[in-house]
């Protein structure tokens, strides 16, 4: 049975009349909306010493913004303009502050965060959480141009290029500031300072999303296979993020039949009894295991050799990149 990560309602569209529980929330929404607010007023907001693409969303939970880093990073290289680019993040759930470049040999998700660690296999990727500081050793360790893995509501390093990622089966929810929705903050103040919003695999749900006057682009999710499990067989899954749901769904919609499935909490540390659990499963039914790859950087060696994962991409289409590649032109 998967264990809800955010509350259900949520989900309800702005069409629908909004729930009591968001209701009897909405004071600590707007006590919420009002630091939030003040916080990216009162932020001191510096020029960075490199170029700053920042891929952010508006919700809270994940929209794809990982993923859709590393594609934007390989839509840098293929321009051409700049030969050099490297991730900064805040290295959220890792212990050290940096400014630190990740070392794939030394470093485990403990000190960095398993979304830093799992960006370092792609591309180099800086963790810090003082973002001006991050840039300045970037800049200190000859990479030309920043792509900032999250930090939209960061204000402390002026961006040039800030892309609201939007996850087409979830859209923007009810609308509603936390708690009583998922926004972190208004659409309005969001949509005023982004460059584009990119709609990843739109369904009715973001058909017509309003989001301001922003440009509009699409995007899709597309499966690499790990070699295993392989596809058309049935699979354990697994999942420790915001919406483990949308994970299991992504495996249905691509071939894999799910024998049981298991959500955890967002970025969930694994004690050995629920992983033997898992994998006594497994065993059991002789079926493989499976999990994000999120997840799956965040395991010891030994679970890793036993466990696959699933690894995503996203497909920009060519308006986008197009796009992307007549912004970074327009940059000094």
């Amino acid at each position: 049975m998967v264990k809800k990560q955010i509350p259900q309602f949520w989900y309800a569209s702005e069409e629908e009349t909004s729930p009591l529980a968001a209701l009897l929330l909405k004071p600590f929404s707007l006590l919420y909306q009002g630091i939030s607010t003040t916080n990216r007023a009162i932020t001191r907001t510096r020029k960075s010493p490199l170029p700053v693409i920042c891929i952010g969303n508006l919700t809270m939970g994940g929209a794809g913004k990982t993923p859709t880093a590393r594609a934007i990073h390989d839509v840098v290289k293929a321009q051409g303009k700049f030969a050099t680019p490297c991730f900064l993040m805040r290295g959220y759930g890792g212990k050290n502050k940096g400014p630190i470049e990740v070392d794939l040999t030394s470093h485990t998700s403990w000190d960095v965060g398993d979304e830093a660690l799992m960006q370092a296999r792609y591309a180099p990727t800086i963790v810090s959480r003082n973002r001006y500081d991050g840039a300045k050793l970037a800049k200190k360790l000859g990479y030309d141009i920043i792509i900032m893995d999250d930090g939209f509501q960061n204000m402390s390093l002026k961006k040039d290029i800030s892309i609201i990622v939007v996850d087409g089966g979830f859209g923007l929810g009810n609308k509603q500031c936390f708690p009583s929705g998922p926004l972190r903050e208004t659409v309005e103040s969001g949509s005023a300072r982004a460059s584009a919003a990119l709609i990843i695999n739109r369904t009715d749900i973001t058909k017509n999303i309003n989001i301001g006057t922003l440009k509009q682009f699409d995007a899709a999710i597309e499966l690499q296979d790990t070699g295993k499990p392989n596809k058309n067989k049935k699979v354990i899954a697994f999942a420790g993020i915001a919406r483990p749901e949308k994970f299991f769904n992504t495996l249905e919609e691509n071939g894999y039949h799910l024998h049981a499935h298991y959500g955890f909490p967002d970025h969930a540390t694994y004690t050995h009894g629920q992983l033997n659990k898992l994998m006594s499963l497994a065993d059991k039914e002789g079926i493989p295991l499976i999990t994000t790859e999120k997840d799956w950087v965040r395991l010891s060696k030994k679970w890793q050799s036993k466990i696959s994962y699933l690894k995503i991409a996203i497909n920009l289409d060519d308006k986008f990149q197009n796009y992307i590649t007549t912004k970074l032109d327009n940059i000094p």
